[in-house]
């Protein structure tokens, strides 16, 4: 095949109801028909940094692929309203059927793209289209309700924030406003963004001025709060009947609806889950150095990120045999800790043994179970809520977020910290870690908020993986002194807790900006700025024993 590559800027798409969207085609120069690889995004196809993201459509179209990133509805070239997330079911259906057509197409259409444009995926599958023959999406989820806005019935404020002004608003408020006004508003929104961190700490959030100041933009940021993005068409996940690769990062925040993707969706369906971030694929990320293999560039010393995308639609494109089907192993998890890629063939792994590790009097984590029922206490200003460090966020461009020392969290009053002994061996920690709390406070709701971290010997403490839970969610409006029983999900991790280490458990009542605090009041900060304080009481020990749930890998 000719080393030459032809791109076409503003390839039209016209859908069934006449809006037309606009696309960037990279395909061979020799003549002849070739497999599809379509991306549909709402950031721009003209921008590398997301048409490019982390695949590259020139080796893909060099390796005989038609390659087409498209503008979504209503973004940048494409015409129409953008209405996220609702619209990518049939306009997703017609942009394949259309990609299929392509004179230069030979009828097969993979799909891939992270984030949104794993979202695109995912809904053009549910509408079945029929030529669309495999997807490779990462870093998302199949449930807007489930996944997007809140955790544990807390709102991922940072994550909602970020993703108005930094990656809707720009474009949105351009195509609303004339060239003179906008010019204006353009200068606005850059200053907003430069100091998005100091207005994360704005309430009440419905009114948050970044957002207020545009008028165009507030019904779009309201339906984002009130739940009101949660695209169905009366399609499911169930609907879906093509093969998936899944790709997915142990800190990304959307690492848990990946899972979902993996384990949810029929047939032919693969994962891996490497040491990432969102859309983060370096060897060194946060305070944590992974090794070349955990690089996106270097995956288990072999692959980098494209070339899996090439194998996968080989496979399902071409016919053509794989190293991703030897052994048929449908799993590809990175082990922290040791820092190695492994083979698996389902998920939760069938040799876990599920062990709890429980909090201690005096601040002690066993997997001795105490007899005699203690607590600790703090008290949590909503005024004052602990900063987030690390973990599974999403900041603008990617700050605070992954692995992180969490020593200087930890030293505040209203941080409650456990730690085992020093490990006498290693201790393999792969798959869903829950943690089961008994708690009581003198407020009629609050939050409360679980880390598990890895001690290295120096003391350096570092997040390996969190949850929330807000109580109302799972009890409604509490009676004050009760104790109640709460189960916080941790999501997932692959962590070897190495030998001369210890395991700590965080509990505490906020992780702010990743979460909006909550006022302890019954109401939110969501649209009111009355607090006050609570004191939370943990429980340990005679009927009311807090632990940690560790699925536990052990040697075979």
């Amino acid at each position: 095949m000719s080393e030459q590559v032809i791109v076409e800027r503003d390839v039209p798409c016209k859908l069934r109801d006449g809006v037309t969207l606009y696309a960037n085609v990279y395909r061979p120069s020799e003549g002849g028909r070739y497999p599809v690889l379509l991306s549909r995004l709402p950031y721009n196809k003209n921008l590398p940094n997301f048409s490019h993201r982390y695949v590259d459509p020139i080796r893909m179209a060099l390796e005989g692929y038609v390659v087409i990133i498209q503008d979504v509805r209503g973004r940048y070239s494409s015409e129409g309203k953008f209405t996220p997330f609702e619209q990518e079911f049939e306009d997703g259906y017609d942009s394949v059927e259309w990609a299929a057509s392509l004179p230069y197409s030979n009828g097969k259409v993979g799909m891939f793209g992270l984030s949104y444009y794993g979202y695109t995926q995912i809904f053009a599958a549910m509408a079945q289209p029929p030529s669309l023959k495999a997807i490779f999406p990462a870093f998302t989820g199949n449930n807007i309700s489930r996944d997007l806005s809140k955790r544990g019935g807390a709102y991922e404020l940072g994550k909602l924030e970020t993703w108005i002004l930094d990656s809707v608003a720009p474009d949105y408020l351009k195509r609303k406003q004339d060239s003179k006004n906008y010019e204006f508003t353009s200068r606005e929104l850059l200053m907003d963004l430069d100091q998005i961190l100091d207005w994360h700490q704005h309430f009440p959030f419905q009114e948050w001025p970044p957002v207020m100041r545009h008028p165009e933009l507030r019904d779009l940021y309201q339906s984002y709060l009130n739940g009101e993005l949660a695209a169905g068409n009366g399609a499911s996940i169930d609907d879906i009947n093509v093969p998936g690769f899944h790709m997915a990062g142990w800190f990304d925040c959307f690492l848990n609806a990946t899972i979902n993707n993996f384990t949810e969706l029929k047939g032919d369906q693969k994962l891996i889950i490497g040491p990432w971030g969102h859309g983060v694929f370096t060897p060194y990320f946060g305070d944590r150095y992974f090794g070349l293999k955990g690089s996106g560039d270097l995956i288990d010393g072999e692959d980098n990120v494209t070339s899996l995308h090439m194998k996968w639609f080989d496979y399902w494109l071409k016919g053509k045999k794989s190293s991703l089907f030897e052994g048929d192993a449908p799993i590809k998890l990175f082990v922290m800790g040791t820092n190695e890629w492994r083979d698996e063939y389902e998920w939760p792994l069938a040799r876990t043994v599920y062990r709890p590790l429980y909090l201690q009097s005096g601040g002690r984590l066993s997997f001795d179970k105490p007899e005699k029922l203690t607590n600790q206490s703090y008290l949590y200003n909503p005024e004052n809520p602990v900063p987030t460090k690390g973990g599974p966020s999403l900041f603008i461009h990617g700050i605070n977020t992954g692995p992180l020392a969490q020593n200087e969290v930890e030293q505040r009053d209203d941080v409650l910290i456990y730690t085992s002994d020093p490990l006498d061996e290693n201790l393999e920690v792969t798959g869903p870690v829950k943690f089961k709390l008994y708690a009581s406070t003198d407020a009629i709701n609050t939050d409360f908020v679980v880390k598990l971290t890895d001690v290295l010997p120096d003391g350096t403490s570092i997040n390996v993986t969190e949850g929330i839970v807000r109580a109302d969610h799972i009890h409604g409006l509490l009676k004050p002194g009760d104790i109640y029983e709460y189960e916080i999900d941790l999501w997932a991790t692959s962590q070897v807790f190495l030998k001369g280490h210890s395991i700590r458990v965080q509990v505490t009542s906020s992780n702010f900006p990743m979460y909006d605090p909550n006022p302890n009041t019954g109401h939110t900060l969501l649209n009111t700025t009355q607090t006050v304080k609570a004191n939370q009481k943990i429980y340990e020990g005679a009927g009311h024993t807090s632990h940690i749930v560790l699925p536990i890998i052990e040697d075979e």
